[in-house]
C-alpha cells in the first residue's frame, strides 16, 4: 500500500478561470465587507452599554422606592405605635 498516493501534494496548483481584474473585484468586495462587519461591532457595543445602562436606572429607581416606602412604614409604625 502506497500512502504517499493519499495524501495531498506541496505543489503549487494556480486557480484556473479568474483573470487579474476578477480576483481584485473579489479582494475590493472582501475588504469592504469586512469593514462593514469591522463598523457593525461598534454598533453592537453602544447597543449592550444602552440596554445596561437602562437597567442600571431602572435598578436605581427601584432601589429609592423602595428606600422611601421603608421610610414610609417606619413612619406608619410609628405612628401606630402612639
Amino acid at each position: 500500500m502506497d500512502l504517499k498516493a493519499n495524501q495531498p501534494s506541496d505543489d503549487y496548483e494556480p486557480v484556473a478561470g479568474l483573470d487579474q481584474q476578477t480576483v481584485q473585484c473579489v479582494r475590493a468586495c472582501e475588504s469592504e465587507a469586512a469593514a462593514k462587519t469591522a463598523s457593525d461591532y461598534q454598533h453592537i457595543v453602544w447597543a449592550y452599554g444602552v440596554i445596561w445602562s437602562l437597567f442600571a436606572i431602572y435598578g436605581v429607581m427601584l432601589w429609592r422606592r423602595a428606600s422611601r416606602q421603608s421610610v414610609e412604614i417606619a413612619d406608619l409604625q410609628r405612628r401606630l405605635a402612639q
